[in-house]
This record gives C-alpha cells, sequence and structure tokens, in this order.
C-alpha cells in the first residue's frame, strides 16, 4: 500500500500530536486505540500496528517480563540487549550482557526479537559501527548473523550490538523559523537580482 503526499502529511502530523501526548493511562490509551483502529481500517494488521508504535515511540505498551531480553537505553543513549531482574509499570530492573545493572524507564525499553530484517549496529570487521540487518539469530548460543549491505555476512554475540541513541524530534516551530528566513532570502535575492538586471538593461 503507498501512501499520498496529502495522507503521508496526515500520517506524520498525526505521530506528532501523539507523540507531544502522554505515553501513560487513559490518554495514551486512547490515542493508541485511535492509530491501531484506523491502521485496521486500511488493512494492516493489529501486531504490525503495534510493533510501529513500539518501534516509533521507543517505549512498549506493557512492562515487560521478568527474564526476556530487551533492548534497554544506556547512559550513551544507545539501547543494548540487557536481561529483565525486575518488571514493574513505569519500568524495569535490568541486567546488560555487558555487566551492569540499572533501572530504566518504560520508555527506555524497546522488544527485543532479533527478527530478519531488523536494523542493529554493531563494530563491523575493518569498518567500525556499520548499520547491519538480521539474517538469523541462535538464541541458545545468543548470537546473531548480520549482513552488511554489501553482500557479506558475520556472526556477532548478542551483547556486542546496539541500536542507535533515538533521535529527538524536530521542533516544527523552528523548522518554520527556517522557512521564513530561507524565504526571506530567496526574496531579497530577487530583488538584487531585478536591480542588477536593471541596471546592466540601461
Amino acid at each position: 500500500m503507498r501512501l499520498t503526499d496529502e495522507e503521508l502529511r496526515e500520517v506524520l502530523a498525526r505521530a506528532e500530536e501523539i507523540q507531544r501526548a502522554t505515553r501513560r493511562g487513559d490518554a495514551w490509551e486512547s490515542e493508541r486505540s485511535a492509530v491501531i483502529s484506523a491502521g485496521e481500517a486500511v488493512g494492516l494488521s493489529r501486531t504490525a500496528i503495534e510493533r510501529a508504535i513500539v518501534e516509533r515511540f521507543g517505549a512498549p505498551t506493557l512492562p515487560p517480563t521478568v527474564g526476556a531480553l530487551t533492548w534497554a537505553r544506556s547512559a550513551d543513549g544507545k539501547f543494548y540487549v540487557a536481561e529483565v531482574l525486575a518488571s514493574r509499570e513505569d519500568g524495569a530492573r535490568v541486567l546488560f550482557l555487558r555487566g551492569s545493572e540499572h533501572d530504566v524507564a518504560l520508555d527506555g525499553i524497546r522488544p527485543c526479537s532479533f527478527l530478519p530484517g531488523e536494523r542493529v549496529v554493531c563494530n563491523w570487521p575493518w569498518w567500525g559501527a556499520w548499520t547491519c540487518s538480521v539474517v538469523s539469530y541462535d538464541a541458545a548460543r545468543q548470537r546473531v548473523t548480520l549482513a552488511d549491505g554489501w553482500g557479506e555476512t558475520e556472526s556477532f554475540a548478542i551483547a556486542e550490538v546496539w541500536l542507535p541513541a533515538m533521535k529527538k524530534p524536530r521542533d516544527p516551530s523552528r523548522a518554520r523559523v527556517y522557512a521564513t528566513i530561507l524565504a526571506a532570502g530567496a526574496s531579497a535575492g530577487a530583488i538584487v537580482g531585478a536591480i542588477i538586471t536593471a541596471i546592466l538593461m540601461r
């Protein structure tokens, strides 16, 4: 299904509204239900919509299960694989596979499944930090096979991969200021060009 430009603008505007809204409690549940209903109305599955919500907003809809693996935000803003030690409504106590134990808020937790095609970052041999696609996941060995996008695959321990820090949403007022400045600059340029043309034509 392809969205028209107008539909895309509407979705993005609505996503911005949802992002500004509280992501817990009745207000968040109401917003989430509305998004799911709208998605189902155009033929998307509930599972796909819920996963997209989790990926877009970075917070699971429910607290994680004790003993499960999760992506947890670290002090550097990146998300690393961690085991859930204790779960509560607003977050969890996790043990990062690299060794440290921390309390993480619900918005600092993401589901960890290593589905084929999922994008993760690793230190690729000879290249350093590189965004790759998951090819397969061996849960028993806790290893993931990744493709670099150039035909090469490598196996990594899941403790060695991460998700990048979430980008801050754009401030729409700042974008309007930039657009105004650009428009003013273009207008000034047109006026100066017209004056120079008039002078040269004499």
